[in-house]
Order: structure tokens, then C-alpha cells, then sequence
């Protein structure tokens, strides 16, 4: 049986999703929780990577065991063994060709920022940035919607065979003392919304950034700054037709 997940997790303590040979990462927390529920040892499959430090909304992952249980055990079985910072929130039974990474359509991340006075209930959940003007910000991301070359928004060490991608929507809203960019595409190159969130607070502190120059650039050296791993999330991960993935729910 294969099986579709959806975890939220603290990206703090842990090395990223994917297992390392040494670290503690979210992917070898699930398999371990897996493994104490069945017996089995499966692989788990993520959408996608998410570094040190980063979080998740709705991670999407899939596994096969040869037991088959209700959606409802795996999500209070599988929660019940794995620690607090990481939670399963839905589970479905798919069709065997159902892939949680390579069936990705869209993703959507979240960069979360505070402009308030730096607090210890937001500490490691958004990045402190003071005081910036949302609306500019907004402005400027727009301007990255489309088809581009993003390679001046790519940290070295990622193996992407193309920095070429679709954004589908980018913006910037703010919340009270929260400002939130999202940002949603057909693939992500390596620390890329990171790089372009540290240009963005830029544009919000007033200094001149041109978002379209940057991107024309296709020169790293043109964007060098990195916003904080904590201030990322993985929001939302879409699949085509996926109501045509469920099998049995």
C-alpha cells in the first residue's frame, strides 16, 4: 500500500529533511516513527528538500508498507511516536504511481518576517527585520512572476541543471507586525527564495534595489545577502489532478 502524507514541522532542531549520515534529520524522524508503528522499514519520499533550520506548513511525503491501516492510525500512530516538532496532519491511501517529488506541479513558500521589537515567542520562527514598507516590498516582488533566469538567486552547491523557472504568483502582504512574502513556482533553485526575501527587506528599508536588473543580471554576485533559514516555510505543495491520486481515502 502506498501511503500520502502531510507533516508540519519545526525545521529548528533538525539538519533539514533529508537524512544525512550525520545529522538529525525530519525525514529519518518519520521513517523511525513508521518503522515502530509496522515493523517495516520504508523509505520516506519528500516533495522536496527543506535546509537546516527551515520549517513546514504542509510538507507532502510518501511511503508503501505491505500492512495496510485506516488514514486515521497512520496520523495518531505515527504522531504518537514522532517528537513534538513535527506532526502528521493528514494521511490518504494513493495509487502505487502517486510520487510526492517528482509529481510536484507547484510549490508555494512562505518568508516570514517581524518588524516589531524583537520578541522570544518569535525567535527562530521569523526573521527581525525593524521597521519596512510592505507596500514596496509588494511592488517589487511582482515584478518576479513570470518565466526567468534566476540564476543570480542561486547559492552555490545545488546541482540544478537549469536556474531557469515559472513563478506563478509572488507577493507581499503584512499583518499587524508580521510581513509575510510568499511565493509560488514550478521549482525552486538553491536558497532562492531566501536570497530574493534579503532583497526584498532591502527594497522595505528604503535602499535601491531593481528587482528586474537582478534578475537580468543572472549573476550571483549581484544578490550576495541571505535572509535567515528561520523565517522560511514550506506552505503548499500542489499536484496535478491529485484528486485522481486517491485511491482509497
Amino acid at each position: 500500500m502506498r501511503y500520502r502524507i502531510t507533516l508540519s514541522y519545526d525545521g529548528a532542531d533538525f539538519c533539514g529533511w533529508q537524512s544525512q549520515p550525520n545529522g538529525n534529520s525530519v525525514q529519518d524522524a518519520v521513517e523511525i516513527a513508521i518503522e515502530k508503528l509496522s515493523g517495516e522499514k520504508p523509505r520516506v519520499t519528500g516533495s522536496g528538500r527543506t535546509d537546516a533550520g527551515v520549517h513546514a506548513v504542509a510538507q507532502v511525503a510518501h511511503f508503501d508498507l505491505e500492512k495496510e491501516y485506516p488514514p486515521k492510525t497512520i496520523v495518531g500512530a505515527l504522531n504518537a511516536y514522532l517528537p513534538k516538532s513535527v506532526r502528521v496532519t493528514a494521511a490518504q491511501v494513493v495509487c502505487g504511481d502517486f510520487d510526492a517529488l517528482r509529481n510536484v506541479k507547484k510549490k508555494t513558500y512562505m518568508y516570514l518576517m517581524y518588524c516589531g521589537d524583537a520578541l522570544p515567542l518569535v525567535a527562530g520562527r521569523a526573521a527581525v527585520v525593524g521597521r519596512v514598507d510592505a507596500a514596496a516590498m509588494n511592488d517589487a516582488a511582482r515584478s518576479l512572476i513570470g518565466t526567468h533566469d534566476f540564476a543570480t538567486f542561486m547559492a552555490a552547491g545545488g546541482g540544478a541543471k537549469t536556474s531557469t523557472r515559472t513563478v506563478y504568483d509572488a507577493y507581499v502582504e503584512r499583518d499587524g507586525d508580521f510581513v509575510e512574502f510568499f511565493i509560488t513556482a514550478n521549482g525552486f533553485l538553491y536558497n532562492m527564495v531566501r536570497i530574493i526575501s534579503a532583497q526584498l527587506i532591502k527594497v522595505g528599508r528604503g535602499e535601491n534595489v531593481d528587482i528586474p536588473a537582478l534578475i537580468a543580471a543572472r549573476d550571483r554576485s549581484a544578490a550576495k545577502d541571505i535572509a535567515p533559514a528561520h523565517g522560511l516555510y514550506l506552505y503548499k505543495v500542489e499536484y496535478a489532478n491529485h484528486r485522481l491520486d486517491l485511491c482509497r481515502v
